[in-house]
């Protein structure tokens, strides 16, 4: 970003984790679901290691803190973009440029972990294991 920018540390931050932390949050919670999925259909059943109802608690929390999380930086990726559009007078700014990429990713892959966590909610898990064979 520019020197002449005066925006905080924190809204810098806020940009770079909107840009990168909200796909890498979107991307581990589809690797741990998926793996807990799999290897229940596989394993949990033969082995009795987990339970059904245990596998679906553990989703329903991953799901839960995940989405949270990326709520959380989404509203402050917004905030910190909205700032930097109103101290930024040209449209074509790198600096705004980039906090726009960054809310947009950090609204887009918010909107993709609520939209597969519903269906990891909604869909009884046990049914899945169809997929996976």
């Amino acid at each position: 970003m520019e020197e002449d920018l005066q925006l905080p540390q924190p809204g810098r931050t806020a940009i770079w984790l909107g840009l990168a932390g909200v796909p890498l949050i979107w991307l581990l919670h589809l690797a741990l679901c998926v793996t807990l999925i799999s290897n229940g259909c596989d394993d949990f059943q033969r082995n009795g290691t987990l339970t059904w109802p245990q596998v679906e608690r553990i989703v329903d929390g991953a799901s839960l803190v995940a989405l949270v999380a990326a709520i959380v930086i989404a509203v402050r990726t917004g905030r910190a973009w909205r700032l930097i559009a109103t101290q930024v007078p040209g449209k074509r700014d790198p600096a705004r440029f980039i906090a726009w990429c960054g809310a947009t990713a950090a609204v887009a892959f918010t909107v993709g972990l609520a939209f597969s966590s519903c269906l990891l909610i909604v869909v009884p898990i046990d049914r899945l294991c169809a997929t996976f064979h």
